[in-house]
């Protein structure tokens, strides 16, 4: 009776870790604090959310682990069903000053560009993200090539807790990159013959290609899968200018047309080594439901409309672009 009498305390102590308190369905629920929580009040907040079914044995393990002092801050939380009571607390207790900020992540021209947008809004170095962008380790680490590796980043706006570093964001966006290629769309790159890192390279050219009017883009997209059909090579304006480096050149001449580079689409057959741009998620579904027809060639029309003509032959494309160099020479765009 002695020995049972000195263990009770123990033995509460036991049941009380391994409990099985939440009382949810589901695997997970996301809850939102609207303020701060002390942990000697939390207990009966989250009773009161429907989380948990028992606060005696909630407060039992807070007093145990000296955390009645402690605080949970106003934010939002994510709490997973397979934790027993143990689990919970103490993943509440590491997350009591976590706050998850919302961070877009923008279509920028390279991952330079994006380390640019993004540091200051998640409290990084600028100079330390880039340097993790740039780093193959994490290229190789998820599987791309160094130029495929900007594929990975899916412009949207997410989530994040903000103890973020360049390792952790970067391997956030890699699972977000998997949630974005789900099965269906899986499927459509396997129907095109292309890998997602192509579709999203070729859409790359699509969205630089035209950059003001996004209904247009699935109609680019058919006619740069036709010209990879029939082995023409792409010709993408827009690869030279970054081959060139000179994404704001309006106008390209003959001698832009020579530079040696992968990404001369002029010179080198099928698609560039890596993306161009960090592509926006709408114009990779613009080419993964690409429009058919068998245009060709394209070219600006000659006005401000930011439209394009299409035209299925070489001659009807030359009267195109005749009248569109007319229109730059009046408009004297150099």
């Amino acid at each position: 009776m002695i020995a049972a009498y000195f263990l009770y305390p123990y033995i509460n102590l036991y049941n009380a870790k391994n409990l099985d308190n939440l009382s949810f369905t589901g695997k997970s629920i996301s809850l939102n604090l609207e303020k701060d929580i002390p942990f000697s009040e939390l207990a009966c907040y989250l009773f009161d959310k429907k989380i948990i079914q028992d606060t005696i044995a909630f407060n039992l393990l807070v007093k145990y682990k000296n955390y009645n002092d402690d605080t949970l801050v106003k934010s939002k939380i994510l709490i997973k069903r397979k934790w027993n009571n143990n689990v919970l607390i103490n993943q509440l207790y590491l997350m009591r000053n976590q706050q998850i900020i919302s961070l877009t992540v923008p279509s920028t021209r390279n991952l330079e560009e994006l380390s640019k947008a993004i540091s200051k809004k998640i409290g990084m170095d600028e100079t330390e993200l880039y340097a993790a962008f740039s780093d193959p380790t994490y290229s190789t680490k998820y599987g791309f090539s160094y130029e495929q590796f900007a594929c990975m980043f899916i412009p949207n706006t997410y989530e994040f807790y903000n103890d973020l570093n360049p390792d952790k964001f970067i391997s956030l966006m890699a699972k977000e990159y998997k949630k974005f290629w789900n099965t269906e769309r899986k499927n459509k790159a396997s129907q095109l013959g292309l890998s997602q890192s192509e579709v999203s390279i070729l859409a790359s050219i699509v969205q630089c290609e035209q950059n003001l009017k996004y209904d247009e883009h699935s109609k680019i997209a058919g006619l740069y899968l036709n010209r990879l059909k029939k082995n023409m090579k792409l010709q993408a304006d827009p690869t030279v200018k970054f081959a060139l480096n000179k994404p704001k050149l309006r106008r390209l001449y003959y001698k832009h047309l020579e530079i040696d580079s992968p990404y001369n689409t002029y010179k080198y057959s099928g698609l560039p080594p890596g993306p161009i741009c960090i592509v926006d998620p709408r114009v990779i579904d613009a080419v993964l439901n690409y429009e058919k027809h068998d245009y060709l060639f394209m070219c600006a029309q000659p006005a401000y409309s930011g439209y394009h003509n299409f035209s299925s032959t070489n001659s009807q494309h030359e009267k195109y672009k005749r009248d569109y160099i007319d229109w730059l020479k009046k408009e004297n765009i150099q």
